[in-house]
């Protein structure tokens, strides 16, 4: 449980980490280094939600497996919530917009555009 936490920890902060200040960074480097993986995942459950930074589907997922087993935890309901009602959302819209991104420019597409020609 606690390398599958820290590992958690880590994967937040790497996907977190162009969206936070030098301040924020480090205040997350220290939790997790320092053995806090709780705080330092609530912390940027936090900053994923305010700052809506992206999370691929599968973090989001990892996050609810994780949050499983704290259920009575203090904090427990409050970030169900958040991750529920704001992070899975913004998850969702990042990657549809990925996938219509990337359906955009499929090979296929491109193939089908005409060719430019020189002059």
């Amino acid at each position: 449980m606690i390398q599958h936490e820290v590992s958690l920890a880590w994967a937040l902060a790497l996907t977190a980490k162009p969206h936070l200040d030098d301040v924020e960074r480090n205040d997350i480097f220290v939790l997790i280094g320092a053995g806090e993986s709780f705080a330092a995942i609530r912390e940027l459950l936090k900053w994923v939600a305010t700052k809506r930074i992206p999370l691929g589907p599968d973090l989001v997922q990892w996050c609810v497996s994780w949050l499983d087993a704290y259920v009575g935890h203090e904090d427990e309901r409050y970030l169900r919530r958040l991750i529920e009602d704001v992070v899975s959302p913004i998850a969702i819209q990042a990657w549809a917009r990925f996938t219509v991104n990337r359906l955009s420019t499929s090979p296929q597409q491109r193939s089908q555009q005409p060719a430019l020609t020189r002059v």
